[in-house]
Order: structure tokens, then C-alpha cells, then sequence
């Protein structure tokens, strides 16, 4: 069962286990977010970003006309999809990040997951540096 579309809100500070588990907050859980639930890539910014399933059928709908002769688009789908990693959570509720994934987010121990409404990003905690916005400029951007 998909959430509503603005599910993922606020940030929350969690530490990986011993096994680079870290806890997905209970708000943002949904059922069936065991099996492979979320895509996860490293983030140009430094972190990792998550994608709902809504997020990835709007992704592959957008490449399923990717032609196999356009060495562009095919440079393009390996760097997003070749660095990707299906995940889901636990029944405690925590996914396990790959080595990879956290060595590009420079994340060892401490991370703050940070809700964008319809995803989320985990960020090391020594990056995650909120954003210093006047909220009704961001309103105005986005047409609110």
C-alpha cells in the first residue's frame, strides 16, 4: 500500500549499527517497505537519495524509450542505475546501507535522514548542514 504523496517530513539523527543498519523513522514506513522497496543512489550533493516506488515507475517511464544506440542516454542509465541499489527494511524497520554507498556520503556512524515529501536523502551527520532558506521565498519558487 503506497503512503500519500507527502510522507516523507522532518529529519531525524540515527546511528548505523555494527552492521550499517540504521533505523527508517516509523512515520515513513509503509507496508510492504520490506521487500525490495527503495532505490538508492549516491547523491551528486555527498549523500544517499531514496526513491519510492511512485518515484521509480515515474523514472522508468521517462527511459523505457531509451534507445540502445545512443551512447549519451546509455553513459547516462549506467552511471544512475550501475551505482543503484534496491533495498528494503527490516522487521525493526532498519536497511542496510552498502559500503559503497556510505563511502560516498562519507558516512561512518552518525546520519540524519531528511524527508523531501515524496523521498528521503541520508547524510552524514559532519555534512548535513540544514538549508538556510527564507521559507517564503521557497514557497514563491514553488508557486504555493
Amino acid at each position: 500500500m503506497e503512503k500519500s504523496p507527502i510522507s516523507y517530513v522532518s529529519n531525524f539523527r540515527h546511528s548505523l549499527d555494527g552492521r550499517s543498519r540504521v533505523t527508517v523513522p516509523s512515520s515513513w514506513r509503509v507496508e510492504g517497505d520490506e521487500q525490495n522497496y527503495y532505490l538508492a543512489w549516491p547523491h551528486p550533493e555527498g549523500c544517499i537519495a531514496f526513491f519510492t516506488p511512485e518515484m521509480q515507475r515515474e523514472i522508468f517511464e521517462k527511459i523505457k524509450g531509451a534507445q540502445q544506440s545512443d551512447v549519451e542516454t546509455q553513459a547516462l542509465l549506467r552511471e544512475v542505475f550501475g551505482n543503484a541499489h534496491f533495498m528494503g527494511c527490516d522487521r525493526q524497520g532498519r536497511i542496510l546501507l552498502p559500503e559503497d554507498l556510505c563511502r560516498h556520503a562519507g558516512i561512518e556512524k552518525d546520519v540524519v535522514l531528511v524527508g523531501l515529501g515524496r523521498n528521503f536523502q541520508i547524510w552524514s551527520a559532519e555534512r548535513w548542514s540544514p538549508p538556510k532558506i527564507n521559507i517564503l521565498d521557497a514557497m514563491r519558487r514553488l508557486g504555493i
